[in-house]
């Protein structure tokens, strides 16, 4: 973490958050909780976190420097308040829509709390591997609420997909197709399926290219031009009955244009199996990829769907779907956990100057006693960066701050429910982070920090092979040492 102090005079908070919201993806809130306060209203945010009147950091009410002491860091700390908030947002925009489901799309975070905390509130699951139906089933979720989703399903996938009755398999692929028939006759089963049909649409500049989806050439699902034929193949089988058409465009899109344009190509053949074929579909799907409900939006996101536009979004795309009485299927993800969680970490060094992808980081603890005389404000930048030996480990460049950070200080990045702690990595043999849930004001441990004999008690030493190689690291010394006396 790098530090370096610039004077400008008549700068001030909101003058950091002008200039840097022209370059950063969140938000940078002041050392000064009043500040914080005032711009959250005047912005409109709402965060799981705040400053007391103490000016200690809270997290569903709980002290974050606490939870450090008590669990460690770094630490996953989530708000169950806002993770129901966040599906009650959803379904309050679906009251006027009669037949839909709402599925959790499992790999935005898949904690075992987290999935059985979704299933109590009435969600479906979007899975796209065994793991997830593993993990979805050991939630106690009913498989009637699982779709699978995903290209490159195994055997194995599907095996266990078919014998615990998911509600419908996404087919990605002519040859997955037959390898779900297969499957489905070996164990005698009728297995539901959706073909998932790859809308082609143009979706450059909407998100980043790497979680684009729903484009010509993209590996995921079926060339929309093909969809009737193999659609044709599907409804030949005696063991697959056909359920609907799904899509997936991505993920975190801010403009619901190219969701309306591929609800449209979808809606469109479904009329022309019911036409052509006499398939009558139950159910569109048009996948997930909303962008998150972000603590602070800069300009190149200003369309992110927030708090009051997510019902209007789901409204509009809903209407068409449900007035031809099939039912629309959502599979949110980012947007239902990503302002729900945050993580903990802790200062460990400041290195000084020079030495990604960016987070908001909020100060633990707020320090007062920086203003400078004769009106200056006196701020802090830093990068902070990660202990990977990668020069890509860096959470946040150029960071202003009102206060100055030092070693053992607590910091959190924000808006890292979504895709945190499900990608994490045990890179450099470093172990995986705990997870805490906090429920009506109290800290629940939903997840044990990972121990290095944990990472390798199934690793095994090939004695044999170190002894011959020894053996003739041996012989080649001798053969050398003969030359040489030669």
């Amino acid at each position: 973490m790098s530090d370096s102090t610039d004077n400008k005079e008549g700068s001030g908070f909101m003058g950091s958050i002008r200039r840097l919201s022209r370059r950063l993806s969140g938000t940078v809130l002041s050392a000064d909780s009043r500040d914080v306060k005032a711009y959250l209203v005047r912005n409109d945010k709402r965060n799981i976190y705040s400053y007391d009147g103490e000016d200690q950091l809270k997290v569903g009410g709980i002290v974050l420097k606490e939870l450090a002491e008590e669990y460690g860091t770094p630490l996953y700390v989530y708000d169950a308040n806002r993770l129901v908030d966040n599906y009650r947002l959803y379904l309050g925009s679906l009251k006027n829509v009669k037949n839909f489901m709402l599925c959790y799309a499992v790999k935005a975070n898949p904690n075992l709390a987290l999935l059985n905390l979704f299933y109590k509130l009435g969600a479906g699951f979007d899975v796209v591997s065994g793991g997830e139906i593993a993990r979805c089933l050991a939630a106690g979720v009913d498989p009637a609420k699982i779709i699978f989703s995903g290209c490159g399903k195994t055997v194995e996938e599907l095996t266990v997909a078919v014998k615990a009755d998911v509600q419908c398999i996404n087919v990605e692929s002519w040859e997955e197709l037959d390898r779900i028939e297969a499957v489905a006759s070996r164990h005698n089963k009728m297995q539901n399926i959706s073909i998932r049909v790859n809308p082609e649409l143009n979706l450059d500049g909407l998100s980043h290219p790497n979680i684009l989806t729903g484009s010509g050439g993209h590996k995921f699902g079926v060339p929309i031009g093909e969809a009737v034929a193999i659609y044709s193949r599907a409804k030949a089988s005696a063991s697959l009955k056909i359920k609907g058409i799904s899509c997936h465009l991505g993920s975190n899109i801010d403009k619901l244009e190219p969701f309306i344009e591929a609800r449209d190509r979808l809606l469109a053949l479904a009329d022309e199996l019911r036409q052509e074929l006499s398939i009558c579909v139950e159910h569109i799907n048009l996948g997930g990829g909303f962008a998150a409900q972000i603590s602070g939006a800069s300009a190149h996101v200003s369309e992110t769907p927030a708090a009051d536009t997510i019902p209007q979004w789901v409204e509009r795309l809903a209407k068409p779907i449900t007035e031809r009485g099939l039912k629309m299927v959502l599979e949110p993800g980012r947007s239902l956990v990503a302002d729900g969680g945050v993580l903990l970490t802790k200062v460990e060094y400041v290195k000084a100057p020079p030495y990604g992808q960016q987070h908001p980081i909020v100060p633990g603890q707020l320090k007062g006693g920086h203003e400078a005389s004769a009106g200056l404000t006196t701020e802090f930048k830093y990068n902070v960066a990660g202990p990977i030996c990668e020069t890509t480990d860096v959470f946040h460049r150029d960071l202003v701050l009102g206060q100055k950070l030092e070693s053992g200080d607590y910091v959190i990045i924000v808006d890292a429910g979504a895709y945190g702690s499900s990608m994490t990595s045990n890179y450099n043999t470093r172990n995986k982070p705990a997870e805490v849930m906090i429920h009506d004001g109290h800290p629940t441990l939903i997840r044990e920090r990972e121990t290095y004999e944990e990472q390798f008690k199934r690793e095994k030493l090939v004695l044999d092979l170190k002894l011959k190689s020894l053996n003739t690291v041996e012989e080649a010394e001798s053969q050398e040492d003969l030359n040489n006396a030669a």
